[in-house]
């Protein structure tokens, strides 16, 4: 029991009341950060709402914050997620913080922060300070003042050669405030759109071996900053609120006890270099288990009712959103939701009229045949010789989803890649996702897991270059565009070398053939009449323009082959032939700019540029172009550069892995 004593041999000094108010409190959370703990604030909007439903009466009450993505129990003082697995938080209502070992403030429990702040009261209205308060295991706060109170550790705590510590010695900083916390206001309460993310192969979605479900928090943080930069006067207008990204997982049903797939492989795996083995089964072996048509049926059924189980609880839980939905995926992720959304029904009249409509869902059924050139391109149906355990024929079936994704984006995409290796090497203008409108295939250009598709749907495509993404702060990164400058200004300076070149040799073929005609002329006077001289030396003059007009007729067409390839550039004009209904008549394939430093060798990023998209500024801006542009919302014409600067958010701390696809 703590208990409260004047400090012995203190000079004693005439009281001095101060004014009190009481302390203001606010909820936190504890997130695990690495191999760390961080105690990280609640937005104001948040923390207000559970402060008020504090003092209700109702002790089973959950309170939704976070935009609805997590539940608190007020009572069991916890935060899960609603949309997907994970395990309970700790959430604590705080009011005293004290400095920690790595200089961050760790708040008290509920009942320290109580006696500390009673203790508090009565030296403010006595003017009694110098007051030791003893805590639990020993350790003690020490009031010196309204604004120096500091903590000790107990000094009995000592190592195994009896001599103390120096973190026991040094006292810690207590506050009572959160001057020194940087808290959001809360996320906008009206949501325009919902965006369903699937992860690629492991359980690890980059190299700081972070999960889907963190990954997109950083998605989605970044995404808000962006849009609230570049969608400042709609957003004034109230014409745009948020995009809300969730996560979707499969491979921790790939992998659970359930199916058994792992104990099975580590029964076979050798005991020779351990974690590489371990690596290869939990992450690259995802690759063949989709291409094996008993663990695709897994991966596409897990896939696909997650997103109807989100979608469905999303619609519960806020029946007031009339936004449409979109779906990316990364890696493979992208290739599982391609294969599904080839296999949707297509949409009927009557569903066309009203799809702008989210209430008139379609009925959850199986799916129908694939809308593809050829029944090999998907593992529908794919035969195999009957094996001595009986494996058969296997079919697999694709649930149809109860809603229609206005968008689908692909990042980092092996689609045209596992495309050409089931047999199809052409698409067709024709070939479109039957109930998806728009496809836009994302790739970093250094990216090793990506290919293009646009080459697959008109080979006319082949050697065009993609859509290059624009920099979020406008225009191309500076070493493009100087490489972009040099290179324009290189070709200029050849093809005025060739000009200047041609012409002189014209003129040199011009001078060798007056000469040789004035030669054969003097030698034809004295042989022939000058009437025959006339006439041959008038026909060399004809057979000289007839070659003076065909050079200038060759370097004028050299010239205009050289700006017809320099004008070939997506990014300057329109493209004279048909781009298919893949993506609505538009372009499919988009690439990334690469970063300054990356650019000096592409084979060091290779790895890391696979996984760049979770927090790529210019990736998500684009997504989130698109996604308004659907509803009829651009972009403001001008934006400040100081709006541009985005705060990441904090996530964990890096660490040399192998790259996870």
């Amino acid at each position: 029991m703590a208990s409260a004593s004047s400090e012995k041999g203190q000079v004693a000094t005439p009281p001095v009341a101060i004014p009190y108010s009481p302390v203001v409190a606010h909820w936190f959370y504890k997130r695990s950060v690495g191999t760390k703990f961080i105690w990280t604030p609640f937005s104001h909007y948040d923390s207000a709402l559970l402060e008020t439903s504090l003092n209700l009466d109702d002790s089973t009450l959950i309170i939704p914050v976070e935009g609805g993505r997590y539940d608190v129990n007020i009572k069991e003082r916890t935060k899960t997620p609603v949309y997907w697995e994970g395990k309970a938080i700790e959430v604590r209502r705080c009011s005293w913080f004290y400095k920690g070992v790595d200089s961050k403030y760790v708040p008290y429990t509920e009942d320290t922060a109580a006696l500390l702040e009673a203790e508090y009261k009565r030296s403010a209205e006595t003017g009694e300070w110098h007051q030791k308060i003893m805590l639990a295991n020993g350790e003690q706060v020490v009031f010196h003042g309204p604004t120096v109170i500091v903590h000790f550790l107990p000094q009995q705590n000592a190592d195994t050669w009896g001599a103390s510590t120096q973190g026991s010695m040094r006292p810690r900083v207590v506050k009572r405030d959160l001057d020194d916390f940087t808290i959001e206001q809360g996320e906008s309460q009206r949501v325009d759109h919902l965006l369903f993310m699937v992860h690629g192969i492991g359980s690890a979605c980059d190299l700081k071996m972070r999960s889907v479900e963190e990954v997109v928090d950083d998605f989605r943080v970044i995404a808000q900053q962006l849009v609230q930069s570049h969608y400042k006067n709609s957003t004034d207008m109230g014409l745009v609120g948020r995009v809300e990204v969730l996560p979707i997982s499969w491979h921790g049903h790939l992998h659970s006890e359930e199916l058994g797939i792992d104990e099975k492989l580590k029964s076979i795996t050798l005991e020779s270099i351990p974690r590489l083995r371990n690596f290869t089964n939990d992450t690259l072996l995802d690759v063949l288990f989709y291409t094996s048509p008993k663990y695709c049926q897994k991966i596409m059924n897990t896939v696909a009712d997650a997103l109807n189980d989100v979608y469905l609880k999303y619609r519960m839980r806020h029946p007031e959103f009339n936004g449409g939905v979109s779906l990316a995926g990364h890696s493979l992720g992208s290739l599982i939701l391609f294969d599904l959304l080839c296999h949707q029904e297509p949409l009927k009249e009557s569903e066309e009229e009203n799809k702008e409509n989210p209430d008139q869902l379609p009925q959850k059924q199986s799916s129908q045949k694939v809308q593809l050139p050829t029944s090999d391109l998907l593992p529908k149906q794919v035969s195999y010789a009957m094996g001595p355990e009986g494996t058969g024929q296997p079919v697999i079936t694709y649930t149809q989803l109860i809603f229609h994704p206005k968008k689908f984006f692909a990042l980092g995409s092996p689609i045209g890649m596992f495309v050409t290796i089931r047999g199809i090497d052409k698409l067709g203008l024709d070939f479109h996702l039957p109930t998806c409108p728009g496809f836009y295939n994302i790739f970093h250009p250094f990216d090793p897991v990506a290919y293009r598709i646009e080459a697959l749907v008109n080979p006319d495509m082949n050697g065009i270059r993609p859509v290059l993404i624009p920099h979020h702060k406008g225009r191309k990164r500076m070493h493009l565009e100087l490489k972009e400058t040099m290179t324009r200004v290189g070709a200029d300076i050849k093809q005025r070398f060739m000009d200047t070149f041609k012409t002189t040799l014209d003129s040199v073929n011009f001078l060798t053939t007056v000469t040789k005609v004035k030669k054969e002329a003097e030698e034809s006077l004295e042989k022939e009449t000058s009437q025959t001289s006339s006439q041959a030396f008038q026909k060399q003059n004809e057979d000289l323009d007839e070659s003076s007009i065909a050079s200038s007729s060759c370097k004028l067409r050299n010239r205009t082959d050289s700006n017809s390839t320099t004008a070939s550039d997506p990014e300057f004009i329109e493209l004279d032939f048909p781009l298919g209904k893949l993506n609505d008549s538009k372009r499919v394939d988009y690439v990334l700019q690469e970063a300054p430093l990356e650019f000096i060798n592409e084979y060091i990023f290779a790895l890391s540029s696979h996984v760049c998209y979770w927090g790529s500024e210019d990736t998500i801006l684009f997504v989130m172009k698109e996604i308004y542009a659907s509803l009829g919302i651009s972009t403001d014409s001008q934006v400040p550069q100081s709006s541009m600067t985005i705060e990441r958010p904090v996530s964990h701390e890096s660490s040399h892995s192998l790259l996870p696809m």
